[in-house]
């Protein structure tokens, strides 16, 4: 129960484009977005888009280096990686896990968040959404995809179990 209390309680905060935008993962799922002043009125959709990849890649990381610090304490000692594969279950889960693909939507649709195997990532802005959107607004329905997506993650991880070890 020690490890699910500590997984539960991780808060994980990264920021990017030299501080102009920090995101915040907590609760498993919960994504806020925030920005620096007056960088969300100067930037262009199409650098967004890059700089909230990067939050992405960098939050993951940070995500997973979180993880196993947690799972180091749960358990006493040192543990840095997965174990590695050892029958033909464990390659197969393995394989599969890295060409998964997780997606997440606002609910009106203006932003994507697309995942394969946890480390090509990739965020669309619709055209315009910046003119639509208050930097506020923005960052719920950023917050809302991120939020699908990890959804959608641990359903697709759960599914693949279920095929793969039955």
């Amino acid at each position: 129960m020690r490890l699910r209390d500590a997984l539960e309680r991780m808060r994980v905060r990264v920021s990017v484009a030299g501080g102009a935008i920090t995101g915040e993962l907590s609760d498993n799922d919960r994504v806020e977005l925030s920005f620096a002043p007056g960088y969300y009125d100067r930037v262009s959709e199409p650098a967004l888009e890059e700089h909230l990849v990067a939050l992405a890649r960098v939050m993951h990381a940070e995500y997973v280096r979180q993880y196993f610090q947690a799972v180091s304490a749960a358990y006493g000692r040192t543990i840095s990686k997965d174990p590695p594969a050892i029958g033909r279950q464990d390659r197969e889960y393995t394989a599969r896990r890295a060409e998964l693909v997780a997606e997440g939507r606002s609910a009106d649709d203006r932003i994507s968040v697309t995942v394969r195997g946890m480390r090509s990532w990739r965020v669309r802005i619709a055209p315009g959404t910046q003119r639509a959107l208050d930097e506020r607004q923005f960052a719920v329905s950023f917050g809302a995809a991120a939020h699908a997506l990890i959804r959608d993650q641990f359903a697709g991880v759960r599914v693949l179990k279920n095929h793969v070890y039955g």
